[in-house]
């Protein structure tokens, strides 16, 4: 015998809430030179305050009434009744994830050196920094030194910034903000 879907469950799931710590989809539905009012389907009205999106590539003038925001719910309710919602933290949520599927996939892709210290390389992805252990380098990468030194090696390993490496990613962690790369 078939199961029939139950149409009730999905339509009480739909109506759930959000809770603190998900990603809300809504429409801006307001601007003040404070923040953004999106509408959060089926529940009530979030804000976006204008410090959060100063923390982000989005500017208030570049959003447009109608447009179609996710962010990160910070709190069900201020102190004005609206629910506070943060792009940057959106932002940053999304890019751990994406982080994490590019490492399942053992995907390789290229990123520009952005620093060097006497351990390895340092590198930003969409905002979030990474380290590359010099013990992760290629070959052709990793400094050749007779009587090797840690000045000496940090001084060799700041020749590659400004230059780019094939990478993949070594390990993710969200939560401790961790993510090591080793060169393709």
């Amino acid at each position: 015998m078939k199961k029939q879907k139950n149409h009730f469950q999905d339509y009480k799931d739909m109506m759930k809430p959000p809770k603190v710590g998900d990603i809300a989809t809504g429409k801006v539905v307001g601007k003040t030179k404070d923040g953004i009012f999106v509408d959060i389907k089926n529940y009530k009205t979030g804000i976006i305050e204008k410090k959060d999106l100063d923390q982000t590539n989005r500017t208030i003038t570049k959003i447009k009434k109608g447009d179609e925001l996710s962010a990160k719910v910070v709190d069900l309710e201020n102190k004005d009744g609206y629910m506070v919602l943060s792009l940057k933290k959106a932002d940053e949520y999304l890019n751990w994830r994406n982080l994490e599927e590019l490492r399942k996939r053992d995907e390789e892709f290229v990123l520009g050196v952005i620093g060097a210290n006497k351990g390895g390389l340092i590198f930003n992805y969409s905002g979030i920094q990474g380290f590359l252990p010099a013990s992760q380098l290629s070959r052709e990468h990793y400094p050749k030194i007779e009587n090797p030194t840690p000045e000496r090696i940090f001084e060799e390993l700041k020749k590659l910034v400004g230059g780019e490496l094939k990478v993949k990613i070594l390990k993710t962690d969200a939560m401790e903000k961790k993510l090591i790369f080793r060169e393709a």
